[in-house]
């Protein structure tokens, strides 16, 4: 029986509300949202360094804080990015990032080298575990705030989403962090503080494609 189109389009659009576009800037602004809120419960817990506090920046800090707060950013972006597929859209523009901080943890390994196994003893290892431990908790909320966003989209590599996913999540939560952590070493920073990141990552790689399959 023949039925006309216009009636047949009004049927099955009956109901349909419009959907608010996901917008890279309204995800963008999530995504730092969360790392503010992480900033502040890192000030109240913890406190701040006294030389940051002061405006005397150790340069290995202020090194080490800065790649990790890139790559943080340029992860966010691409999975928000990655929340709106589109054909042609390259999705690694992070890897820059990426490459840059990995030259922490290299640069851990040769010094840890060179100044032989009284560069790591018990007690550092213990501060390091410490630090990677509280690290990643603290990326818990820009985790949660990315998931959240990739639920809404319909990401179509959910393994690289979660990957990306926890990248962002430590890399912000140690980032924020190294605001309170004295240890300015570059044994425990290249070490210690990436080791937050990867294991976040690994997690994120684990955990996320179970909470955005669609």
């Amino acid at each position: 029986m023949y039925r006309d189109t216009n009636a047949l389009i009004d049927e099955l659009t009956a109901g349909l509300e419009p959907v608010r576009p996901l917008r890279l800037s309204s995800g963008l602004r999530f995504a730092l949202a969360g790392l503010a809120v992480t900033l502040a419960v890192v000030a109240l817990l913890f406190g701040i360094r006294g030389d940051v506090l002061a405006g005397r920046l150790d340069p290995v800090f202020l090194l080490s804080a800065g790649l990790f707060f890139v790559l943080g950013l340029a992860a966010s972006v691409t999975v928000i990015v990655m929340s709106r597929p589109q054909v042609g859209r390259d999705h690694g523009g992070w890897r820059w990032a990426a490459a840059m901080t990995a030259l922490l943890p290299l640069s851990g390994i040769i010094t840890w080298m060179v100044r032989g196994p009284d560069a790591v003893s018990a007690a550092t290892v213990g501060q390091g575990l410490e630090c990677a431990v509280i690290g990643s908790m603290l990326g818990l909320l820009t985790f949660a705030v990315l998931t959240f966003w990739l639920r809404r989209g319909a990401p179509t590599s959910p393994e690289r989403a979660g990957l990306l996913t926890g990248v962002a999540a430590g890399s912000f939560g140690i980032f924020a962090l190294s605001l309170h952590c004295p240890f300015s070493d570059v044994v425990h920073v290249g070490l210690w503080h990436s080791l937050a990141v990867v294991v976040s990552a690994g997690l994120g790689r684990l955990v996320l494609p179970r909470l955005i399959r669609w």
